[in-house]
């Protein structure tokens, strides 16, 4: 279930969509300069690694935070003389609009919109006037611009918003739900398991506040998301446990003396192949149909699909509001 946003979006002008900032010429291609022998790695805060990057995606995320801080500086110019009133309304307009790109799967325009809005965030007023800037703009916009990421495949950058997210309310479940999912798709089950079941544990926590408050429809909507979100959180800890008992299982036969034969017919039975999964939202959506075991033997059976777009509900149920 995808909400719909607040309100109509306004006209697509520069004045209400933001600014697009200007492409950059590559004058140098990395892979050339670097050569072929050159090895990148990623790594987090901690300058603990977590995959490697080839010079062309290297060279292609450095150009596309180029443009992006362009464009934020064009923003920040736009907005440098409007009132705290102006700003937080001009963001919300600018919320709208991102919200429909996002409905419309276009998650790269969507992603601008978010990251413009953010230039508008003004703390400099009163606690109260801080919080409720923190709570309509900050939080709603970080954990959509985090949706965004996620299907665009840039799983650090989730961490990052997440993170962000995370510093308005330490509880989000969309933001700690995400921000699993972003370590889950990178590899690092070890940081993703802990993310996803304190997103479980808010879940019941902010379910049970729900229930509590008048049956209107908003609530009903919000049991709505927190069931759905529920469900797709079971499945990746489910993943998870599965995987670390496959991994605990091949170690052990590391130690079994038969394995140590090459012809032998059980030589090749964990190939890497088998621990790959479709972790798609349209195996995950149809998966849930059957149930929640149905959907973890989904996870656990196929290759994950390359360059197919997650559905909307991947993220946890599309926009906030």
């Amino acid at each position: 279930m995808t909400p719909q946003p607040d309100a109509e979006g306004q006209d697509a002008s520069e004045e209400n969509v933001g600014f697009e900032g200007g492409e950059l010429e590559a004058e140098t291609n990395f892979a050339d300069l670097l050569g072929p022998d050159c090895v990148i790695r990623r790594v987090d805060k901690d300058r603990n690694v977590i995959g490697g990057a080839k010079p062309q995606e290297m060279q292609q995320e450095l150009m596309t935070r180029a443009s992006a801080q362009k464009r934020i500086g064009a923003c920040a110019e736009h907005v440098a003389g409007m009132n705290r009133t102006d700003k937080m309304q001009w963001a919300l307009d600018l919320k709208e609009k991102a919200n429909e790109f996002y409905m419309a799967r276009n998650f790269e325009e969507a992603a601008k919109l978010y990251n413009d809005c953010l230039v508008a965030l003004d703390f400099e007023g009163s606690p109260e006037e801080n919080a409720t800037i923190a709570a309509k703009l900050q939080l709603p916009v970080c954990t959509n611009l985090a949706a965004c990421m996620i299907e665009i495949g840039s799983y650090m950058r989730v961490v990052e918003i997440c993170d962000l997210a995370l510093s308005v309310d330490s509880g989000c479940p969309k933001a700690l739900y995400r921000r699993g999912l972003a370590r889950y798709r990178m590899g690092d089950h070890a940081q993703a398991f802990p993310d996803l079941e304190a997103a479980l544990s808010q879940i019941h926590e902010r379910r049970g506040v729900k229930m509590l408050a008048s049956d209107d429809k908003e609530a009903a909507a919000t049991r709505a998301i927190l069931d759905d979100l529920e469900r797709r959180v079971h499945v990746y800890l489910t993943r998870i446990r599965q995987f670390g008992a496959q991994e605990r299982a091949r170690c052990q036969r590391m130690f079994d003396k038969s394995t140590l034969y090459a012809d032998r017919p059980d030589a090749g039975s964990a190939s890497p192949e088998s621990l790959q999964v479709d972790d798609s939202d349209e195996a995950i959506d149809a998966a849930l149909a059957g149930g929640e075991q149905a959907a973890a033997v989904v996870l656990g059976g196929a290759v994950r699909k390359k360059n197919l777009p997650d559905g909307l509900a991947t993220c946890g149920n599309g926009t906030d509001k």
